[in-house]
């Protein structure tokens, strides 16, 4: 304090007068000394406006990861049964929606990987077919999916999506998998393979 005291301050009789030290009274010192305090001042303000933002990220990466588009599907049972001229591949399936939004199945086909006699590999693909229930009540109580169908959000739906075409397509060929996939109005495709479905 006596320190500080003999540096800026003259002791008189009965107290302490103020004494400005002679370099701060220059012009150039007075400007720099401004200058650091709108500099401090421009960082502060900086730095707390970072912040904010770094928050309002987080919180918007927050919301946009519960809006996520993220469907599942399961496939639960698989059928055949052959008609006059036809076969019909029946698929039980369950879609799960977990996120915010709403989605929806806008196009379901099948595809059937098979080789020809000759050694070639190719995959046939087949667009799902609408059935009316009283077609498909071999099946059991479970309903048909009528593609396209709605998926709500934090919601699922369950049923039977249909395939059909004529016997002979797969003569004398030998079939690899078949491969079930569902394009979502919001998001990529859901594939799901199965196995030979078991005949009814």
């Amino acid at each position: 304090m006596s320190a500080l005291a003999g540096l800026v301050n003259r002791e008189t009789g009965g107290g302490y007068i103020l004494m400005i030290p002679e370099w701060f009274t220059k012009g150039s010192n007075l400007v720099s000394l401004g200058a650091l305090v709108t500099a401090f001042t421009a960082l502060t303000r900086t730095w707390s406006t970072s912040r904010t933002a770094k928050k309002n990220l987080e919180i918007a990466m927050h919301q946009e990861a519960r809006r996520a588009i993220d469907p599942q599907v399961e496939l639960m049972q698989s059928k055949r049964r052959e008609m006059d001229g036809f076969e019909r591949y029946s698929f039980l399936v369950h879609i799960g929606n977990s996120a915010d939004s709403g989605n929806f199945v806008a196009r379901a086909e099948m595809g059937i990987d098979y080789r020809t006699p000759d050694g070639v590999v190719t995959t046939v693909k087949i667009p799902a077919e609408r059935v009316q229930g009283e077609e498909v009540k071999y099946l059991g109580n479970e309903s048909s999916l009528e593609v396209p169908v709605n998926v709500s959000a934090r919601a699922a739906i369950e049923g039977w999506i249909h395939f059909k075409f004529a016997s002979n397509l797969m003569s004398g060929n030998d079939v690899d998998r078949f491969v079930i996939t569902l394009e979502m109005g919001h998001g990529i495709p859901l594939v799901v393979e199965s196995i030979i479905p078991a005949d009814i």
